[in-house]
């Protein structure tokens, strides 16, 4: 499997590896990728002509800038989350990407426009009681913050038994300073 994750800025970044940094300190230990917002999975693909596809298509996308003004959880997932507001620009951005490559789109994913709640994983994979510690250290920790997201990439996704067991990245394509 394939999915499309545009990344942050790095100063955004950096705010939320040290948040990460402060759960591990208070014992709570999830998952977490590098910072970013999940725009599509891709079931296969012909990879190298997607690749083209897909580089030729951010090539000419502008940055998008984001606010992030609430904390969230996905219910009985041990997933929390940093909320960016669903603002013009980046819904945009996200249905022109579906629209564009919706012949490559797996359609039962949360990630298609009717179903994606936009989000940056904080932390994953943790017990009820640590999600209730996790959301209560980053309600006191993390100030709402502007972001950007100024580059977009394509992962590989290898899975074993539905669990995640490595992510590659592909190709990066840094989007175009606005």
């Amino acid at each position: 499997m394939y999915g499309v994750i545009a990344y942050l800025n790095s100063e955004s970044e950096q705010k939320i590896n040290q948040l990460r940094d402060g759960l591990v300190k208070e014992g709570i230990v999830g998952h977490g990728m590098r910072p970013h917002v999940t725009l599509a999975t891709h079931p296969e693909v012909d990879i190298e002509s997607f690749k083209v596809s897909f580089q030729n298509y951010f090539n000419e996308i502008a940055a998008i800038p984001l606010f992030f003004p609430s904390l969230a959880i996905f219910l009985n997932s041990g997933t929390l989350y940093a909320a960016p507001t669903k603002n013009s620009e980046l819904t945009d951005f996200h249905l022109r990407y579906h629209d564009h490559f919706k012949s490559e789109i797996n359609q039962q994913s949360l990630y298609i426009p009717s179903h994606w709640v936009p989000h940056c994983t904080l932390v994953m994979d943790l017990s009820h009681e640590d999600v209730v510690k996790a959301f209560d250290y980053s309600a006191r920790n993390l100030e709402p913050f502007h972001a950007t997201i100024d580059s977009v990439a394509l992962i590989q996704l290898t899975y074993e038994a539905d669990i995640c067991t490595d992510v590659k990245d592909i190709l990066t394509v840094e989007l175009k300073k606005s």
